[in-house]
């Protein structure tokens, strides 16, 4: 019996992109929509548990009341947030991310992380991947510590230095820190401080000028003007 001829099939770099362009990320924007509505509807179970099973049940103008204020609590970090990482995570793990939660001290610092390590452009189709599985990854092992923590918690935390219970409070400032060094290690000191002229003046204005009207919208503020930034910047090198 004649031995049978494996053909080996060779992708370049143009059918890898071509691929992630017409065929990836649409299914990631389909599921990922698709999964975030059906978690936007779970997330009211809690609620209809209590009004229809335990009969907590206030004026519905409570419920609207509670729903205003949080929307426009919070509308600025809807609009805003995933502006600012999807640039740095991607479509599938801005979903990922948004959907276990913990974005910015969890799965952006481990994205960064690992694609940092295997000197990828987060954009590309292999960022992609590493950015996708680091995310995935980080979610099952926070889901993991979670649970210890739940169960065994209550008996474990009271168990520790003083010292290493002081030390929680730094975290998240050593994840933002660590983000922050990992743009001037990519960019250089001098883009990196361009592109904190914005937050740093907004900063300046609601706290030292109180201008209570940005107290609101400084971080989207913020975003809005270094995004102009961006693109005016990116006319530029276009242009010349």
């Amino acid at each position: 019996m004649a031995n049978e001829e494996k053909t080996k099939v060779e992708f370049t770099e143009e059918d890898i992109q071509e691929e992630y362009n017409t065929t990836y990320i649409k299914k990631v924007h389909r599921i990922g929509r698709v999964t975030l509505v059906i978690a936007l509807f779970l997330s009211f179970l809690p609620v209809a548990f209590m009004y229809f099973v335990l009969g907590y049940r206030v004026p519905v103008s409570v419920y609207l009341n509670v729903t205003f204020a949080l929307t426009a609590l919070c509308v600025g970090m809807w609009i805003t947030e995933p502006m600012t990482w999807y640039p740095i995570l991607g479509a599938a793990p801005t979903y990922i991310a948004y959907l276990a939660g913990n974005v910015k001290n969890i799965r952006v610092p481990v994205a960064r992380s690992v694609i940092k390590k295997y000197g990828e452009n987060p954009s590309s189709p292999r960022g992609q991947v590493l950015s996708t599985f680091s995310v995935a990854i980080s979610v099952f092992v926070n889901m993991f510590i979670l649970a210890v923590i739940v169960f065994t918690g209550s008996y474990f935390v009271p168990l520790l230095p003083d010292i290493v219970l002081t030390a929680f409070s730094y975290v998240i400032p050593s994840l933002i820190g660590a983000l922050i060094w990992f743009r001037v290690e990519e960019s250089g000191w001098k883009k990196t401080l361009t592109w904190s002229i914005p937050p740093v003046c907004i900063y300046i204005l609601v706290h030292t000028l109180n201008i209570e009207a940005l107290s609101d919208i400084g971080e989207a503020v913020s975003i809005a003007i270094t995004i102009l930034i961006g693109y005016i910047t990116f006319k530029r090198k276009k242009e010349a």
